[in-house]
């Protein structure tokens, strides 16, 4: 059966423009299973934020109704649109009129002259695409992939009922983890048709050797963070709680990645008397960073906001005592004290507190730990979630039968 898809998205992955930064490939992985007879269409709407979203106004504008020049092909041969959106506004998620008129016209003119006639159109991020998803006519039915921005922007912009009527022209809703389905409910209401939409991570990583060496506090202590370097990853958080335990533990604290903040974390580290202790990787490989989590003890992240963070899972397949954040999208995951941790992203006493927990667990907790979480993430391979997110959009296309 011959399926056409359409798939919108702010983040997939962008080969040809080394300029844009390219956040993260959740659902470039969450394709990766999709049956080759489905003929696929990915509309890529990047956003450029306020910071810089002035400086590319004239590389952008005009936008000029001619769908060869955005078409380009994703690493699994489905077709994409790249559409550039500015965000022109401090904190505005409105996409202006202008750009939606004439993306709509591209993506129609596409859609003729290639002679693809969607079945479905796949919002991720929907709040960020009203008006763009009201003006898609060429689509018939839809469905919402609801992400934790989506539930800061419901709570933060326009009401409640605004969104409740914009929500119910969607045939069905996706939500990338249990926290966002129960904020999503207790705001717009329970869903009829829904479905939770996680992401995984490679089978090669659940199903490696893991040969972990429990810990003690008489060797070295190796904690390690893996991500953006950003302020919602909160990483300064950790290096103020590391600072609490001063010189009673010997640790180490490899922080692998870059961005904006990376600064301001240095500075932070030196100022508190640990810079010594904080080693910095810079950005690395997804494999080399697989092999430093398998080298390291414990794994923090506590950002403050998180629709999933495969990060955390990969961490646990690679042996680490994972301590994430209470009530983001790992929560559900990882079950306090039983194959992980949870504390407040805000609270730096709790975050002391719970690091010293994990540093202080005898071997016994360690192992029990670690074999839970091995056992938690056997059943989220990005194969296996690729098929059962495919296996959803096709039971909304079959409703039509």
């Amino acid at each position: 059966m011959n399926n056409k898809i359409v798939i919108i998205t702010p983040f997939y992955p962008i080969y040809h423009r080394n300029d844009l930064f390219e956040d993260t490939k959740a659902v470039y992985y969450l394709l990766k299973e999709f049956p080759r007879n489905n003929e696929i269409l990915i509309v890529h709407s990047f956003f450029h934020g306020f910071r810089t979203a002035w400086k590319q106004l004239f590389k952008v504008v005009p936008v000029k109704i001619n769908y060869k020049k955005y078409l380009y092909s994703d690493g699994y041969g489905n077709k994409l649109l790249f559409f550039e959106n500015l965000l022109l506004f401090p904190k505005s998620i409105v996409t202006l009129p202008y750009f939606n008129i004439r993306y709509t016209k591209i993506l129609e003119q596409f859609c003729k002259k290639e002679k693809f006639y969607p079945k479905i159109g796949v919002v991720h991020f929907p709040t960020y695409y009203v008006d763009f998803v009201n003006r898609m006519q060429i689509i018939p039915r839809k469905i919402a992939i609801i992400h934790s921005f989506d539930i800061k922007n419901i709570k933060n912009r326009a009401n409640k009922g605004f969104w409740k009527q914009y929500f119910n022209s969607y045939d069905a809703i996706g939500f990338r983890s249990y926290i966002i389905k129960r904020e999503f409910e207790e705001l717009i209401g329970i869903q009829r048709n829904s479905f939770i939409c996680l992401s995984g991570i490679p089978e090669s990583y659940i199903f490696n050797d893991l040969c972990k060496l429990d810990y003690n506090i008489n060797k070295k202590i190796k904690l390690i963070y893996a991500g953006r370097l950003d302020r919602n990853k909160n990483v300064v958080k950790s290096i103020s709680a590391l600072s609490k335990i001063g010189n009673e533990i010997d640790y180490s604290f490899t922080i692998v990645g870059d961005g904006e903040e990376k600064k301001h974390i240095e500075a932070t580290a030196r100022a508190l008397g640990i810079f010594d202790r904080v080693i910095f990787t810079g950005a690395v490989s997804r494999e080399k960073t697989f092999k430093l989590m398998q080298e390291a003890d414990i794994f923090i992240m506590v950002s403050k906001k998180e629709t999933l963070g495969l990060v955390y899972l990969e961490a646990m397949a690679a042996g680490c005592i994972v301590i994430g954040t209470r009530g983001q999208g790992i929560d559900g995951i990882i079950i306090n004290g039983e194959n992980g941790f949870l504390t407040d992203s805000e609270n730096e006493e709790e975050i002391y507190k719970t690091i010293y927990q994990v540093i202080k667990l005898s071997p016994n907790e360690q192992k029990r730990i670690r074999e839970n979480a091995k056992n938690t993430i056997k059943y989220l391979s990005d194969t296996t979630l690729s098929k059962k997110y495919y296996a959803n959009i096709y039971s909304v296309i079959q409703e039509d039968k």
